[in-house]
C-alpha cells in the first residue's frame, strides 16, 4: 500500500506482520486482534513523538483505528478520534469528521453563536437585580400576610375561649347576642384579611412572574434553537455502508424509532467506516481506545481499549456495518466452559451439561438443591436469568429440567462464573430476597486484575496492589444511559456502592484480588476495580472497562456465599473455586 497522510503502512504477513481477521469484528463486543493492536501503538507513538498533538489530545480522547485492504489487497490502517481534539476537527495523519462543524461561516457556527448569546442573555436576566429584588419582594409579601392572618387567627381562638367561658358562667341575652356580633364580625374580618394579602401576593407575584415567563421564552427559543441544530446536523451527515447505501444520522435514527442523541457520529468508528467506504478500502477490523487520563465519570485508562457506545453508535454502526462480513460475537459462539470444581456445605455437586443449540454446550454443576432452593455453579458467558438477547439462562435450563419455574433471587453477569441461588416457591423466593435486600447475605468473589502495561500504552495502576494489600473502595454508581450495558462513577446521582478487597498474590502484571461487596450495583467488582480512584486495574478479560485482550474470559468468579436457609432458617455455606 502506498503510504499518503490518512493511510497508514501496516506490514503484510508473514514478513513481521500479523494475521488478519477473516471476519469484520463485532465493535460492541470485541477483543483486540494483533494488528488492531499494532495500529494503535503506532498511533500513540505518533502522538507522542509530536509535542502539538499531545497538547490536543492531553484533556483525555478516545481513537480509533481501522484496518483496511486497498484495491490490491495491501493492508493499512486509519486513524480517527472522536470529538474535537484542541478545538479541531481536522488533524492530519487522522481522517476528517463526517460533517465539519468549525468552519466560523458555517450554518452550525452562526446558529451556535446566537445560542450561546441567547444563554448570555438568559444568565444576565437571571441574576439581574430586577429579578432578585421581584423574588425577595414577593417572599416578604407572602411571609407578611402569612403573619397577619396567623395574628387574627390566634385573637379569634383568644375570643373563642373567652366567650365560651362567659357562657359557662351564665351570660345575659344581652351579652349573647353581643358575643354573636363579636364572632361574626371576627369571621367577617379574617375573609378580608385574606382577600387583601392575595390581592397583595398577587401582585408581587405577577411581578416576579413576568420576569420568570420572560427568560422562560428565552430557554424555549434557546431549546427549539438546539433542537432544530441538531436535527440540521443528523439530517446533513450522510454516511455510506459496505453495500454502498447512503442514509442520514436523522433517517437511520428515524428507522429505528428513536431520535439521535447529541454528539452522533462524532465518534470515531463512524468516522473511520465512512472514509474507508469513500476511498474505496475494504473494512477489515477496528478497534477504539483511550488516550490520556480518565475525565469525569467515565472508567476508562490510557491505551486500554473499549467497545462502541451504544446510544450514539448503535444504530449508526448497524447500518454502516451492512454488508460487511461481521464475526459472530454472541455468547452461543463461545467455546464450551469446563465444569467448575465447586464444593458445597451440603449435598454433593453434581455436573450437569446443557447441550441445547442456544447454549452450546455450558456445563455447570447443581451444588444443592432441596425442596426449595437450588444453588449452581454458573459458567462464564450465560444468563443467570432471562435477558434480551435471545440465550437461554441457567434459571429457564433449570425450570425446564424440574419441570416447574424456577426464580433467580439475585444476579450474576453473563460473563461472570460461579455460585449463584434460586428459588423453587414464591415463599423461599420473598425471603431470601429479603436477606439480599438487608444485606444479611455475605458474598465472596475472586478475581485477577490487570496491572501491567496496556497494548500499546503505558503502565496500568499497579502500585499499591501487592499481596496482603487490602482496603475498602466506596464510589457511587448510576448506569451510563447512552452506553448501556456500562455503568459509571457519579457522585451527584449514583447510588451507594461499597467493596472490601484484599490482594492475595500479585505477579508481572497481574494481582489476584477477594472482593466481598458491602453492596450489590451493576457492574460493582467491575467497575470498583478498573476506575481510576478504585484499584485502577481492570478486570482481566473485561470487555466493557479496558481489559478484554489479556484473557480469553472475564475473570471474575463467585467463590463464596453463606446466608440462611429461607425456610428453615439454618445456615448455609458454599464454596467454588474458578477455572482461570
Amino acid at each position: 500500500m502506498t503510504d499518503g497522510p490518512l493511510i497508514h503502512r501496516l506490514d503484510p504477513a508473514p514478513e513481521g506482520g500479523h494475521p488478519l481477521p477473516e471476519k469484520f469484528n463485532n465493535p460492541f463486543r470485541y477483543t483486540p486482534d494483533p494488528a488492531t493492536i499494532e495500529a494503535s501503538t503506532a498511533v500513540l507513538r505518533h502522538i507522542v513523538a509530536s509535542e502539538e498533538l499531545t497538547q490536543a489530545f492531553s484533556e483525555g480522547k478516545m481513537l480509533g483505528v481501522l484496518i483496511v485492504r486497498d484495491k490490491e489487497g495491501n493492508p493499512g490502517f486509519l486513524a480517527g478520534f472522536s470529538g474535537l481534539a484542541g478545538g479541531k476537527s481536522v488533524i492530519p495523519y487522522f481522517v476528517p469528521p463526517l460533517l465539519d462543524l468549525t468552519d466560523p461561516q458555517g450554518h452550525f457556527r452562526k446558529e451556535e453563536a446566537e445560542i450561546d448569546r441567547i444563554s448570555l442573555v438568559i444568565k444576565e436576566k437571571e441574576n439581574s437585580q430586577a429579578v432578585i429584588e421581584a423574588a425577595r419582594a414577593a417572599y416578604e409579601v407572602k411571609e407578611r400576610c402569612e403573619e397577619r392572618i396567623r395574628k387574627w387567627k390566634e385573637r379569634m381562638r383568644e375570643s373563642k375561649s373567652r366567650r365560651d367561658a362567659m357562657r359557662r358562667c351564665g351570660a345575659d341575652g344581652t351579652m349573647t347576642a353581643a358575643m354573636a356580633r363579636e364572632s361574626q364580625f371576627e369571621k367577617a374580618e379574617l375573609k378580608r384579611i385574606m382577600a387583601a394579602c392575595r390581592d397583595e401576593a398577587a401582585a408581587a407575584e405577577g411581578r416576579y412572574r413576568e420576569l420568570v415567563d420572560e427568560i422562560g421564552a428565552l430557554k424555549k427559543e434557546r431549546q427549539e434553537r438546539s433542537e432544530r441544530l441538531q436535527m440540521w446536523i443528523s439530517e446533513n451527515m450522510v454516511v455510506e455502508n459496505a453495500a454502498g447505501e447512503r442514509k442520514s444520522v436523522w433517517q437511520i435514527f428515524s428507522d429505528a424509532g428513536a431520535v439521535p442523541p447529541g454528539g452522533t457520529g462524532e465518534c470515531a468508528a463512524p468516522k473511520l467506516l465512512h472514509y474507508a467506504y469513500t476511498h474505496g478500502l475494504e473494512p477489515v477490523a477496528m478497534g477504539e481506545f483511550w488516550y490520556g487520563e480518565s475525565r469525569g465519570q467515565q472508567v476508562r485508562q490510557h491505551g486500554r481499549f473499549y467497545p462502541s457506545c451504544t446510544g450514539k453508535c448503535g444504530p449508526l454502526l448497524g447500518f454502516m456495518m451492512q454488508g460487511l462480513d461481521v464475526e459472530n460475537d454472541s455468547p452461543s459462539a463461545s467455546p464450551p466452559v469446563p465444569a467448575r470444581k465447586g464444593g458445597a456445605y451440603g449435598k454433593a455437586a453434581r455436573p450437569l451439561q446443557e447441550t441445547d443449540g442456544r447454549t452450546s454446550g455450558y456445563n455447570f454443576s447443581i451444588l444443592y438443591e432441596d425442596n426449595d432452593i437450588i444453588v449452581a455453579d454458573k459458567p462464564s458467558g450465560i444468563l443467570s436469568v432471562p435477558g434480551r438477547t435471545g440465550e437461554r439462562s441457567l434459571q429457564e435450563i433449570l425450570s425446564e429440567r424440574l419441570g416447574a419455574n424456577v426464580s433467580g433471587v439475585h444476579r450474576l453477569d453473563m460473563d461472570t462464573s460461579g455460585i449463584i441461588v434460586y428459588a423453587k416457591n414464591p415463599e423461599a423466593h420473598r425471603k431470601m430476597q429479603r436477606q439480599f435486600e438487608k444485606g444479611e447475605v455475605r458474598k465472596e468473589y475472586i478475581a485477577i486484575i490487570d496491572t501491567g502495561k496496556p497494548s500499546g500504552g503505558t503502565p496500568g495502576h499497579g502500585g499499591g496492589l501487592e499481596a496482603g494489600s487490602h482496603g475498602t473502595i466506596s464510589l457511587p454508581i448510576a448506569p451510563d444511559y447512552h452506553d448501556r450495558p456500562r455503568q459509571k462513577v457519579d457522585f451527584m446521582h449514583g447510588k451507594e456502592a461499597e467493596t472490601q478487597y484484599s490482594i492475595t498474590a500479585s505477579g508481572d502484571g497481574w494481582a489476584e484480588v477477594l472482593f466481598r461487596p458491602l453492596t450489590g450495583r451493576t457492574h460493582q467488582l467491575r467497575v470498583h476495580a478498573a476506575h481510576p480512584l478504585g484499584l485502577g486495574a481492570p478486570i482481566k478479560g473485561d470487555r466493557l472497562y479496558g481489559s478484554a485482550h489479556t484473557a480469553d474470559r472475564l475473570c471474575l468468579h463467585a467463590s463464596r456465599i453463606k446466608f440462611r436457609h429461607p425456610v428453615t432458617g439454618c445456615p448455609l455455606e458454599f464454596k467454588s473455586r474458578p477455572d482461570f
